[in-house]
């Protein structure tokens, strides 16, 4: 099966900031979640992706066509939501829903009215009048109201009360019913994309860090706690990253792809726990830097 997006070597210099070089597979029919800190370049990834600004090297490809050379066929194909995005020169819902369908021949108009209906959204608001959420509800009903093979979403939640993430999580779950239909999403509303994605990608200062699917991730990291022996400094194991660190306790990241065979014996300690993480445990424990902070007593 043809790719979603292939992105390869791929860098974007804006001022101080460089994303890349960087290469990502996406593959169809997932839906795949982009995590990383403020800075970190997932909204100039998807920028890229999406036809806007280009890269000063590398290809991108989307769905097997060059953002180059095949802009207008690929933007044919993609919808998007972001927060950054304006409404309001068209002043009124009904007026921005009327132009902008106009441009795809995949409009569902019945889609449309269930969806404005769902979040709440009536064609007659005043477009200036509606509040961050209300806006980005807008946003995703543009975006939602069609059936492209790729939906790119910028902080889909941002705003968004718990309904209407219910309702936009049930739609994008719809979505994946369809064959060769993927999602994108970059977030930082980490507890949602464990329960949703397929894939993720954690991006850290312009690069990727860490890819790879929910379950393969999951297994391959753990945390590890060590009471030491009597006097014993944490020990620096290949494998291990030390987290934290108070009295004879050290807690440790562990990369079970990254561990020796008998690795325990290097430890001057004994194991006393070893805990799965969750995916924003795993990204803040990625995220850390020295120093290393102290546990709790």
């Amino acid at each position: 099966m043809q790719n979603a997006v292939d992105v390869r070597d791929v860098v974007r210099r804006q001022g101080r900031f460089q994303l890349g070089p960087l290469s990502l597979t996406i593959p169809a029919g997932c839906i795949f979640g982009l995590i990383g800190p403020n800075g970190a370049g997932k909204t100039t990834l998807l920028d890229l992706i999406c036809g806007v600004g280009r890269a000063q090297s590398g290809t991108i490809t989307v769905m097997g066509m060059d953002i180059a050379r095949d802009e207008v066929a690929i933007k044919q194909r993609i919808a998007y939501a972001g927060p950054e995005t304006s409404y309001l020169p068209w002043g009124r819902v009904g007026r921005l829903i009327d132009f902008v369908s106009g441009f795809y021949p995949d409009w569902d108009d019945v889609k449309c009215e269930s969806l404005l209906e769902a979040f709440g959204l009536q064609r007659s608001q005043f477009i200036p009048a509606l509040s961050f959420g209300g806006a980005s509800k807008l946003g995703l009903v543009l975006a939602l109201s069609r059936d492209p093979h790729l939906i790119v979403l910028d902080e889909p939640t941002t705003g968004l009360d718990p309904v209407a993430r219910r309702v936009l999580y049930a739609e994008l779950l719809n979505r994946m019913q369809r064959p060769n239909r993927t999602i994108l999403i970059a977030t930082h509303i980490l507890a949602d994309l464990e329960r949703f994605a397929d894939r993720i990608a954690l991006i850290h200062q312009g690069s990727v860090r860490l890819a790879g699917d929910m379950a393969t991730i999951s297994e391959r990291y753990v945390q590890i706690d060590v009471a030491l022996a009597a006097g014993a400094d944490a020990p620096v194991v290949p494998g291990l990253t030390l987290l934290a660190h108070l009295g004879a306790r050290a807690r440790y990241l562990g990369d079970r792809e990254a561990l020796a065979p008998g690795w325990e014996s290097t430890l001057a300690g004994e194991i006393v726990e070893r805990k799965a993480l969750a995916l924003e445990e795993l990204y803040l424990a990625l995220e850390s830097t020295p120093p290393v902070r102290e546990l709790a007593a």
